[in-house]
């Protein structure tokens, strides 16, 4: 991820300084680097603090110079029992060949396949599977519940929290009173069930819930509501019943009883007219540049009657909608038959406090949803909120019941002082040349204020072409500076010059000066194929040359088998044989070294062999022979006809591009340099190599066939004559 830009959206958190500017904040790294999950067994209380131990560099390097020392005295533990004066024999070669082969060629073993589960696996697996919850057999409890008595009618709002999924036993039964309608949230129930007491079980998810219940009253005096999922507190109110079994603290008893009164203690009966069905009312307030409140109304009753409502506004509502009839604080809502919602939107004066209240004794419920920006700061008092995620954004919830309030204190944040330019990226290519180099530089930037920018090219450069947002301006240099116009918003801008300078032996980046700071910053060259690279130094994520280190394990490799007397070579030819091998895989090298060593122990050891062993171990020399002399050609032709393979690695890297990255970048930006120099001197030291190689390898083909020809060449099948 390099240099990603925002879209339209962020104009949103801008804003103002106390100089009454737009500010763009802070540019902000875009890190692409390893995740790691932190997991905790248990809860976590608000009041602890973290704390990560993280290795720094140093220690990272420290433990990868320890890697190297304990593979180089693993490499010596293998080498070494073969000095002078200590045997040497078939199986201890065969180890160290074997050690050999496994440091360069040997892959990963193969992962072992995983065995079929057994049945006894499957047994508690399948526990596992059909296992209760930990909160069962009390899953389930209900904080609160209103009821509300009707002559002819019983409502009930039964409020449930859920610890898991699970079933919830509603009030009533068979008896004297059963549900005839169920609305979970706002939606009909679907998930029901009748047991065999008639008690009505209703299926919830975790978390909580609102039960409205309703049905209609049987025409006798006297009527049981058991309580089968007994609540904290029961809230009673109505006309025409008196319940009983309710405490002076609102706890319930087992069943509720519910007495109808007579008719000199009766308050007046209800019409006899169909009552208006049940809807539910939700204000999402959307506090941002402008404030604006969308209301949506949504029957939760069958759509067979019509429902006419008359909702009121909040205080400073005004409705934008067009064809919504709205008067003295009301809107005028009409339902037809089929009909399931409706809604309009309004916009809502900006006040410093706003009050939200439920109606009582309506024939809906409201749930209110707050959507702010970071333009304003916002602090509810009342009921309790809950927080719920739509779209990747957290919005704050609060479901009222009939009478109960929220209260918000809404004050905007004080700006502070920031820029009103930003760069987010910057990406250099620059690509020397034998006697001048090209530079091309890209810019991703937003900018709050229409002006004009200037940046600074390095001494002598020469502009080229300027694009913004992908079209050529013209635009020209005066000296170094480079005027560009910016317009509010994001902004792509590319700048290309050419600077009177070619490569060098040590070549440095450009001094090129943004006037800004910057984040995100990449350098990348672009190096000519006639050059060796020699080293790379700039920020900490860019290219490393690792052909050095190499070299170093080389030379304590060469050290090691300097001392083995069963060839020839001493330490420096050791050392020179491995530098042209450098440019072969690592295998093929140890292939070379091996036919060597080989060698060594068939003229001193090889006598030793009994039986048809011998002459295999003759075939296997030849063969060895052959390939060591075909990877020595090849290493020759690598070295004289190809490029020099220094081992360049890092931030994506190799020998022909060289990248940098810096997160965190000043006005001016960073400025890497390679070492390098022509590549004729390497051809020129791999043609000295292949001429001391071409002398010493006729030199040691003599010494190999003195020994493989030692005592005997083939022993062959020995005859049996009879006497």
């Amino acid at each position: 991820m390099r240099g990603g830009l925002a879209d339209s959206s962020f104009y949103e958190s801008w804003a103002p300084d106390p100089k009454g500017r737009i500010t763009t904040g802070p540019g902000l790294p875009t890190w692409s680097w390893r995740s790691v999950d932190l997991r905790w067994r248990g809860p976590v209380e608000r009041g602890q603090a973290l704390r990560l131990v993280l290795a720094p560099p140093w220690l990272n390097l420290g433990l990868a110079l320890l890697r190297v020392g304990l593979l180089a005295l693993l490499v010596l533990r293998v080498v070494l029992p073969a000095l002078p004066g200590g045997a040497f024999g078939l199986g201890r070669f065969a180890r160290a060949t074997a050690a050999l082969a496994a440091l360069f060629v040997a892959g990963p073993a193969p992962p072992a396949a995983a065995d079929l589960p057994t049945p006894e696996l499957l047994e508690e697996l399948r526990t596992r599977l059909f296992e209760k919850p930990a909160c069962h057999p009390q899953c389930a409890a209900s904080p609160r519940l209103r009821l509300e008595t009707l002559p002819s009618e019983l409502r009930l709002r039964f409020e449930v929290d859920a610890a898991a999924p699970t079933a919830v036993p509603l009030p009533g039964g068979a008896r004297d009173w059963v549900p005839e309608q169920v609305v979970v949230d706002g939606a009909p129930a679907t998930a029901l069930r009748r047991g065999g007491d008639g008690v009505l079980w209703l299926q919830v998810d975790a978390g909580a819930h609102q039960v409205l219940i309703s049905g209609a009253l049987p025409d006798q005096d006297t009527i049981e509501l058991p309580l089968p999922l007994k609540p904290h507190r029961v809230e009673a109110s109505g006309r025409g019943w008196t319940v009983h079994g309710i405490g002076e603290d609102g706890a319930p008893e087992d069943n509720l009883q519910l007495t109808r009164l007579s008719e000199a203690n009766a308050r007046p009966a209800l019409d006899t007219a169909p009552l208006p069905p049940f809807v539910s009312v939700t204000r999402t307030l959307r506090l941002g540049i402008s404030w604006q409140i969308e209301t949506l109304v949504t029957r939760l009753t069958p759509a067979d009657a019509t429902v006419v409502l008359e909702v009121p506004l909040l205080t400073g509502e005004s409705v934008t909608t067009p064809g919504v009839r709205a008067a003295d604080g009301r809107v005028f809502v009409s339902l037809g038959p089929g009909a399931v919602q409706t809604g309009w939107s309004s916009a809502l004066e900006v006040t410093p406090t706003l009050e939200l209240r439920a109606p009582q004794a309506v024939s809906w419920v409201e749930m209110w949803i707050l959507d702010t920006s970071p333009v304003w700061h916002v602090e509810p008092e009342g009921i309790p909120v809950i927080h719920q995620e739509a779209s990747g954004v957290r919005l704050r919830v609060w479901r009222p019941w009939p009478g109960e309030r929220v209260g918000l204190r809404v004050t905007r944040p004080e700006g502070v002082e920031g820029p009103t330019l930003t760069v987010d990226a910057s990406r250099l290519q620059v690509t020397p040349g034998l006697r001048a180099t090209d530079a091309a530089l890209e810019l991703a930037l937003r900018s709050s204020l229409g002006g004009q920018h200037a940046i600074a090219l390095p001494e002598g450069a020469v502009l080229e072409r300027v694009t913004i947002d992908g079209a050529e301006q013209p635009i020209r240099q005066e000296g170094r500076e480079v005027t560009l116009p910016l317009a509010p918003g994001t902004r792509k801008l590319g700048v290309t010059w050419r600077e009177p300078r070619g490569i060098a032996t040590r070549f440095r980046g450009p001094e090129l000066d943004l006037r800004t700071p910057s984040v995100n910053a990449d350098v990348v060259f672009t190096m000519p194929g006639d050059r060796w690279i020699l080293w790379a130094g700039g920020p900490r994520m860019g290219p490393s040359v690792l052909f050095w280190p190499l070299l170093a394990v080389l030379a304590a490799l060469a050290v090691a088998l300097g001392r083995i007397r069963l060839t020839p070579l001493r330490t420096h030819h050791w050392l020179l044989l491995g530098l042209g091998l450098t440019q072969v895989p690592l295998a093929a090298g140890a292939l070379v070294a091996g036919w060597l060593l080989a060698l060594g122990w068939r003229g001193e050891h090889g006598a030793s062999v009994r039986g048809r062993w011998f002459d295999l171990v003759q075939i296997a020399l030849v063969l060895w022979t052959l390939a060591a002399l075909v990877v020595l050609f090849y290493s020759i032709q690598q070295g004289l006809l190809g490029l020099p393979d220094m081992q360049v690695a890092g931030n994506g890297s190799r020998a022909s591009v060289l990248r940098w990255y810096q997160d965190r970048a000043g006005a001016t930006l960073l400025r890497p340099w390679v070492l390098s120099i022509p590549l004729l001197a390497y051809r020129a030291l791999m043609l000295a190599w292949a001429l001391w190689l071409a002398m010493a390898l006729l030199a040691w083909l003599r010494w190999g066939w003195a020994q493989w020809s030692r005592g005997e060449l083939w022993r062959g099948r020995r005859r049996v004559t009879a006497s």
